[in-house]
C-alpha cells in the first residue's frame, strides 16, 4: 500500500534537489509563502552547463493544439516574463523574453492538425489577434523573403503568431535564482557537497537526501527536480525516460546576416513542419550563432546494470557531438529548408537531455512508493518557458491542493497507445536508437564541416 502523502507544516525543511527550470521556479514560489525552510541542492554551480535549461535561447510560444492547459500556462506566463524584463533593464542588463514572433510552416498548402487545432484555440481564448496566416507561397516571401528556398522546396504554407519569440533560457535561470537568494532560499552546489548520492530514508519514509561527501541532511520533504537525471535516481516504472535530443549551431558568415537574414529579428523563431520533421530553429543571435533543433523520440544511454537511460553530457564526455543518424537529417532537412546552409560548417552541437514522460504531460506527484518524496520532473521539452510561473503549480501537489494542475499531472498508468506530445517526429515510426550503436556514434569535428556532407 503506497504511504499515505501530507502536506508540509509552517516552519518545515524542504529540500529541492535541481537548480534548473523545474527546481528554481519551485524554490521562488515557496520562498513567497515565507513559511518553509527551502533548500536547494545541485552538482554544478547554477545555470548548470549541462542542464537542459542551459543554453542560449528556448521557444516562446503558446501552440500547443489541443493541450490547451499549457497553452493558458503560457498566456499566463507572459506577463512575468515581462515584468522580468522591466526588472533586467532597471539593473541595466538585457531582457529575457524576446517578443519576435514565432512562424510556423507547413507542406503542399495544408496545415498540419498540429497548425490547424493550434490556430483554433488560440482564437477560441481571444487572442486571434496573434495569429496571420500566409496560406500562398508568395505571401510568405513577401514578408520573409529570407525563407524562399523553403518554400519553394514546399514549405508554401505558414501561420505567425505574433506574441511568441524566445527566451534567453541561461539568462533567465540566472534572474530567477537571484529572486531566490534574495528571499532567503539557500543553495548547495559542488560535485560532491551539492550532489544527492541517495535518499535518507527509514523504511519507505524519506527524511532526506545524502550528497556525494557522505553528509546527511535532513528534511521534511524532499523535492526531486532533476530533470533527465530523475529516473536515473528512483524508480519511475515507465513513466520517464531520459533522451538525448540533438541541437546544432551555425555562425552565420556576416555577409548572410544581411542578405539572408535580414535584422535577424523576425520572426525570431521557426518551426519546419514541426509535427511531422520535428525541425525549429532561431534567427541568429546578436554574436551571430544560428541554433537549430530536432525535436525527436531521441536517443537513449543505456548505463550498465539495469539498462535505465541516463543522460551523457559534454561535462563528462567533453568531446561528444550528435550521433552520425543525426547530422544525417540536419543535413537533409537543411538542405531543403535553408539551402544556404549547404555550405555552412557547424560549429557546435551537442546533444539536450530531455526527462521525456511517456505522454508529454508533467510528473509532478508526491512518489507512490515513499513517504516525503514528491517528483517534479517530465519537463518533455517544453519547461523552460514557464519558469517564472509553473512553481506556483507544483506547490499545489507540494501543499496537498486539489486542482487541474494537480490531477493532470500526477502519478498515472502507462497507456500502450501514448504518442508523447504530439509533436515528436518519428515518435510511432523507428525504435529509439542507444548511443555509441552503429549510426548513432558519435560524430568527428571534421564530419561537422560542410566539406564532409557528401560522405554521410
Amino acid at each position: 500500500m503506497a504511504p499515505k502523502y501530507t502536506p508540509p507544516e509552517p516552519g518545515n525543511k524542504i529540500i529541492i534537489v535541481g537548480g534548473g527550470a523545474f527546481g528554481l521556479s519551485t524554490a521562488y514560489a515557496l520562498s513567497l509563502k515565507d513559511k518553509y525552510e527551502v533548500w536547494v541542492f545541485d552538482r554544478q554551480p547554477i545555470p548548470a552547463p549541462d542542464a537542459a535549461s542551459s543554453d542560449i535561447n528556448k521557444i516562446m510560444r503558446f501552440d500547443y493544439a489541443q493541450e490547451r492547459m499549457y497553452m493558458e500556462l503560457t498566456l499566463e506566463s507572459l506577463p512575468y516574463w515581462h515584468q522580468w524584463n522591466k526588472e533586467r533593464a532597471e539593473q541595466g542588463l538585457s531582457p529575457v523574453f524576446h517578443n519576435t514572433g514565432v512562424l510556423l510552416f507547413s507542406q503542399n498548402g495544408q496545415f498540419s492538425d498540429y497548425e490547424r487545432l493550434s490556430m483554433k484555440y488560440i482564437r477560441e481564448a481571444g487572442y486571434g489577434h496573434a495569429i496571420e496566416e500566409f496560406r500562398t507561397p508568395e505571401s510568405i516571401v513577401k514578408r520573409y523573403p529570407q525563407f524562399k528556398g523553403a518554400v519553394a522546396n514546399g514549405f508554401d504554407i505558414a501561420y505567425v503568431n505574433k506574441l511568441g519569440g524566445w527566451v534567453d533560457s541561461s539568462e533567465s535561470v540566472k534572474h530567477i535564482y537571484q529572486k531566490c537568494v534574495a528571499n532567503g532560499v539557500r543553495f548547495v552546489t559542488g560535485t560532491d557537497a551539492g550532489c544527492m548520492d541517495q535518499l535518507f530514508c527509514e523504511g519507505d519514509k524519506v527524511l532526506g537526501i545524502q550528497t556525494k561527501d557522505k553528509v546527511i541532511h535532513r528534511a521534511d520533504r524532499v523535492v526531486l527536480a532533476t530533470g533527465s537525471w530523475t529516473p536515473g535516481l528512483v524508480d519511475t516504472g515507465k513513466l520517464l525516460v531520459a533522451t538525448g535530443q540533438a541541437v546544432i549551431h551555425f555562425q552565420v558568415p556576416k555577409h548572410l546576416l544581411g542578405k539572408v537574414y535580414g535584422n535577424g529579428t523576425e520572426p525570431g523563431v521557426w518551426a519546419g513542419d514541426l509535427s511531422r520533421t520535428g525541425f525549429y530553429g532561431f534567427a541568429p543571435n546578436k554574436d551571430g550563432k544560428m541554433k537549430v533543433g530536432y525535436h525527436s523520440r531521441g536517443y537513449l544511454n543505456p548505463r550498465e546494470g539495469d539498462g535505465v537511460s541516463v543522460p551523457r553530457t559534454q561535462i563528462t564526455n567533453a568531446c561528444d557531438t550528435i550521433p552520425v543518424d543525426a547530422l544525417r537529417r540536419f543535413r537533409e532537412f537543411l538542405g531543403k529548408f535553408m539551402p544556404e546552409t549547404t555550405e555552412m560548417d557547424i560549429s557546435y552541437s551537442r546533444l539536450c537531455w530531455y526527462c521525456d514522460a511517456f505522454d508529454g504531460h508533467y510528473l509532478i506527484s508526491p512518489h507512490p512508493g515513499y513517504e516525503n518524496l514528491i517528483i517534479a520532473s517530465g519537463d518533455s521539452g517544453h519547461g523552460l518557458k514557464f519558469i517564472p510561473n509553473l512553481g506556483f503549480k507544483i506547490c499545489h501537489v507540494i501543499e496537498g491542493i486539489d486542482s487541474d494542475w494537480s490531477r493532470q499531472w500526477a502519478w498515472r498508468d502507462v497507456l500502450s497507445k501514448a504518442t508523447t506530445d504530439g509533436l515528436r517526429a518519428d515518435w510511432g515510426g523507428r525504435a529509439q536508437l542507444n548511443i555509441g550503436e552503429g549510426d548513432c556514434r558519435m560524430v568527428s569535428q571534421e564530419e561537422l564541416q560542410a566539406s564532409a556532407r557528401a560522405r554521410l
